[in-house]
């Protein structure tokens, strides 16, 4: 089972942390390794994504079928999509512990959603058009 962990964080909760602050928050340089490594080796760790802050998002919809894109905030919140993991386990309680392993899940919020069907599912169902 494959399952997204949503790492979400907050701008003012950042403001004034210097960059070693905002890494040791982060779980330090190096336990954020170690965890990588172990979950690497198990087979586990699909994916890691680090996001930009939300001043640097921009929005596209198609409006009249010409892009409008956009560069102001999608929500009016203080909490963002800091980065996810994709991660490749036999259950959701798995998940769930992988997703508590997350040194920023002590202060912040981290989301699991299942994945319904990935690039490869993906790719099996659209060659059977």
């Amino acid at each position: 089972m494959k399952f997204l962990l949503l790492v979400h964080n907050n701008l003012e909760a950042l403001e004034g942390l210097t960059e070693d602050q905002l890494t040791e928050l982060a779980g330090g340089r190096e336990q954020v390794a170690t965890l990588t490594r172990e979950l690497l080796k198990s087979g586990e760790l699909v994916s890691v994504l680090a996001l930009n802050e939300p001043a640097e998002t921009k929005d596209v919809q198609l409006v009249a079928g010409t892009p409008v894109i956009s560069d102001r905030p999608l929500l009016e919140t203080k909490e963002f999509l800091a980065g996810a993991l994709v991660v490749n386990c036999a259950s959701q309680e798995r998940a769930l512990e992988l997703a508590a392993m997350i040194p920023l899940a002590q202060f912040r919020r981290v989301e699991l959603r299942e994945i319904r069907m990935d690039q490869d599912d993906f790719l099996v169902e659209l060659d059977q058009l």
